[in-house]
């Protein structure tokens, strides 16, 4: 998208005055499977060119893309490799009010952390394992895949996790549940949710639009 395109420049400047442990990502929203068209510090998360959108703009965008929210700032991300990062997003409207694009910063925390725990043994005077291995806990809002597949098929393991049981064995009050869950997290926004689910649910592709279709009416 043209509007969102000119920004471009901005991801390779950004790159170098924010320096190497900042990620800046551009991602079109008309294209959600392969929302990246600019991205500097690619390394600090593994993603490229053509990588997707994450959980977290995907929420967003279900959410409303007609919310007057400018941005989101400094919430936690994690990536792949288990990388934890401090995330802002920038959401780029066109004239209507609508999310045509989101500008992402994301610093990598993970040194810092490491930083503040050889601080802390100093400060306290204590170097025992204890406190050595203290962790910083972050609550983690965002979390970064490599393509759309990984995404999908890390979203709906979230969901079905706290049942701890086979999807054989899910009452259909409980997969209308999962089901209208991840239409909240923005699931089936892209190409290939309905079928991911349907696949993880061992059910057919038709019960997964009939539960869609309940969820609507009720």
């Amino acid at each position: 998208m043209k509007e969102v395109a000119e920004y471009i420049p901005l991801v390779a400047f950004l790159g170098k005055a924010l320096g190497t442990h900042c990620e800046v990502v551009l991602h079109d929203v008309g294209n959600r499977e392969h929302s990246i068209i600019a991205i500097a510090n690619g390394h600090v998360s593994g993603r490229k060119i053509g990588g997707p959108l994450t959980d977290f703009t995907l929420k967003v965008l279900q959410k409303g893309t007609l919310r007057k929210d400018l941005y989101s700032v400094n919430y936690g991300g994690r990536g792949h490799s288990g990388k934890t990062f401090r995330s802002s997003s920038y959401f780029i409207r066109n004239r209507e009010g609508r999310i045509i694009g989101i500008l992402c910063l994301n610093y990598d925390v993970h040194t810092y952390f490491t930083a503040r725990k050889i601080l802390d043994r100093f400060i306290l005077g204590d170097f025992s394992e204890e406190v050595s291995a203290r962790e910083v806990t972050v609550p983690i809002q965002e979390h970064f895949h490599v393509d759309a597949d990984s995404m999908m098929n890390s979203m709906i393991a979230k969901r079905l996790a706290p049942y701890n049981v086979s999807p054989s064995r899910l009452s259909v009050k409980e997969r209308l549940q999962i089901t209208g869950q991840l239409k909240e997290d923005g699931l089936f926004l892209l190409k290939g949710g309905i079928t991911a689910l349907a696949v993880h649910l061992s059910v057919s592709i038709p019960t997964i639009y009939r539960y869609l279709n309940r969820i609507r009416q009720e």
